[in-house]
């Protein structure tokens, strides 16, 4: 799954070709498997994209209408899902929603690709806007994101255990399973940790290594496992290179001790036995 990341990655490519006039917008059979039971609330077809915006794994593309209103169409790339650039109309199998207008350099397609379909579009009023942003906690990519905030956050439920509470997208906004594998190696601790026996000190190791991780994910344009992310060229970058425990054989930080993999929460789990207490 697309994680802060490879978010940011593709939030940062479409913005380069703003603002981007819309001009056609064509959609798959099947869109309505991404839309929901939502209501939809525009259409962007003769609007303008101005900005896009990300907390978490959401991206927030603000359109604004001919009366100088500002619409939100909502993405979360789910599994698989990911958005295409290209000057000509894009040709890719599993296209569910196409935007086709111009930009300052010309003609231009915006084309969301969901093979699994798990992702979500949501095109918003205000109310429903406000209603998805407040499901998020704090980005774990902002400076919002700082120890106390782990600290505190921690300390409210410390029986929880560290890995599993570091995927709530109540509490760390833009966290996924690799992220929260390789913060708990980063930073020294076990996954299997509980929430408060987690020291002050550990907490800004936990800052400490995930702006770490980030800023090489990011570098790297994020990092891609069979079947899913890609970015608007279709690229999957090379974050794999970045990574210390998740999928890996041997530990990236002591470079010798084999890693351990279990399940929690049903989901992959990797440490370290030497450098994780």
């Amino acid at each position: 799954m697309p994680e802060l990341p490879e978010v940011e990655t593709i939030r940062s490519q479409l913005s380069k070709t703003l603002p981007f006039t819309v001009k056609t917008v064509e959609e798959s059979d099947v869109i309505g498997s991404l839309v929901g039971k939502s209501v939809r609330h525009f259409n962007p077809k003769n609007m303008s994209l101005v900005k896009i915006e990300r907390k978490g794994k959401l991206m927030d593309l603000h359109f604004v209408d001919n009366k100088g209103k500002v619409h939100h169409l909502l993405s979360h790339l789910g599994m698989s899902g990911g958005w295409r650039l290209s000057t000509k109309k894009v040709i890719e199998k599993h296209t569910h929603l196409q935007l086709g207008g111009t930009n300052p350099d010309g003609p231009l397609y915006m084309a969301y690709v969901d093979p699994r379909r798990f992702g979500v579009l949501r095109f918003c009023d205000d109310q429903m806007y406000e209603k998805e942003m407040k499901k998020l906690g704090v980005d774990i990519g902002s400076d919002e994101f700082n120890a106390e905030y782990v600290w505190q956050t921690l300390k409210k439920y410390p029986e929880r255990q560290l890995k599993v509470f570091l995927l709530d997208q109540k509490y760390f906004a833009g966290s996924g399973n690799y992220i929260a594998n390789e913060i708990c190696a980063r930073a020294g601790v076990r996954p299997t940790r509980r929430a408060g026996k987690v020291t002050r000190i550990e907490c800004d190791k936990i800052i400490e290594g995930t702006k770490s991780l980030l800023e090489g994910s990011l570098k790297n344009n994020g990092v891609a496992f069979s079947g899913g992310y890609a970015d608007t060229t279709g690229d999957v970058g090379e974050g794999l290179n970045n990574l210390v425990v998740f999928w890996q054989e041997t530990c990236g930080i002591c470079k010798k001790t084999p890693i351990k993999k279990i399940l929690l929460a049903q989901r992959g789990t990797f440490y370290c036995p030497k450098c994780q207490k």
